[in-house]
């Protein structure tokens, strides 16, 4: 596989797992919205949490990191890791943005096709 099609994969992840949670749970804007935002920001903290834990400790000898450093007692760096957290987080609210969408024209299509009442 080339190159660049791990940076598709990587970055549509998020995009494509938003739109498709927001679509099967049925959210709405106004009022359930802001939870898929909140779950959003719940898994970038858990993925910087797990690369910290993941990290050796500061004791460790580990030469795989040249850019590394000894931050809050571990080997590791968080500059980047909150970097791709929050690029991970972006593609995220556009699929949810997306998925509320796709959820109101389903919606709009529904009630065009439901009979009127006689």
């Amino acid at each position: 596989m080339p190159e660049w099609a791990y940076e598709v994969v990587w970055s549509a992840g998020p995009f494509v797992l938003g739109f498709v949670a927001t679509v099967l749970s049925r959210i709405r804007w106004p009022k359930n919205g802001p939870w898929m935002a909140a779950i959003g920001l719940v898994l970038a903290v858990g993925f910087v949490a797990l690369q910290y834990y993941q990290s050796p400790p500061s004791s460790a000898p580990y030469n795989g990191c040249s850019d590394c450093g000894n931050y809050l007692g571990r080997f590791w760096e968080p500059q980047f890791t909150i970097f791709l957290a929050v690029i991970g987080y972006v593609p995220w609210l556009l699929g949810v943005g997306a998925g509320i969408g796709a959820t109101a024209a389903l919606d709009a299509a529904r009630r065009a096709l439901r009979k009127p009442a006689t």
